[in-house]
């Protein structure tokens, strides 16, 4: 009984007609306030590193409407979610089911399969892309036409911006979760894709010739990121 029911309420939302895949309420607040791109903030850009949010507010400006992001786990997350915008329901792909940092780049791969008609975009920090650094040969192989961005800023930033400030007597040994600076950026070259490093909004104008001819070659942004710790994860550690 409790079953059927449960099928019938689905089925009911699911003919239901929206013009969009907000609620109303929601939809009221940002006619009202804005979007996240329209909040002012301090732009750290500089000294060879971008401000996260500059480089994403750009990315959302430069990348075609059509896209599906996928989002893998860490203290960068909050950027790709507040500040690329998508079309649907469908263009957001939120992998933290094991709250497991790198599965971010394998789970884009099967967004991306899944929906041939749109840009694929893959968000993720240096330590998860590292985790899964192997899927650029899958990528690579499928020939898939996939913007790979990595917020890239040399640590674990969850770890280190978070856990790091704990009292200094329960503060624990940072340095195996901080790591030397990487290039990225040749490390997808020698896999066969295409890739920019990125410390400037000047950086990103090769993005705009990929974009109009993407062919069937995947391209990875290192971003070289400002960094500090993320507000959306104070209240998950507690501080």
């Amino acid at each position: 009984e409790t079953a059927r029911d449960t099928a019938a309420l689905v089925a009911a939302a699911r003919n239901t007609s929206r013009t969009g895949y907000r609620t109303p309420q929601v939809a009221a607040r940002i006619a009202a306030e804005g979007s996240w791109k329209q909040v002012p903030f301090d732009d750290r850009t500089g000294d060879g590193l971008i401000d996260p949010r500059t480089l994403t507010i750009e990315l959302d400006r430069m990348l075609p409407r059509e896209r599906v992001i996928s989002v893998d786990s860490g203290n960068f997350l909050g950027y790709p979610s507040m500040f690329l915008d998508v079309p649907d329901e469908y263009g957001f792909c939120f992998t933290q089911a094991f709250q497991s940092v790198g599965l971010g780049l394998a789970t884009a791969i099967g967004a991306a399969l899944a929906q041939p008609d749109r840009l694929p975009v893959a968000a993720c920090g240096d330590g998860g892309f590292m985790m899964g650094l192997s899927e650029l040969e899958t990528l690579v192989r499928l020939e898939l036409p996939m913007l790979v961005v990595v917020y890239n800023d040399s640590m674990y930033g969850a770890e280190v911006h978070h856990f790091g400030a704990e009292p200094a007597n329960d503060r624990p040994d940072l340095s195996t979760v901080s790591f030397p600076d990487v290039d990225i950026a040749a490390i997808a070259r020698g896999h066969g894709c295409a890739a920019l490093t990125v410390a400037a909004p000047s950086d990103l104008l090769p993005l705009k010739t990929w974009i109009e001819n993407p062919g069937r070659r995947p391209l990875v942004i290192d971003a070289k990121i400002t960094s500090e710790g993320s507000w959306w994860l104070k209240e998950a550690f507690g501080h």
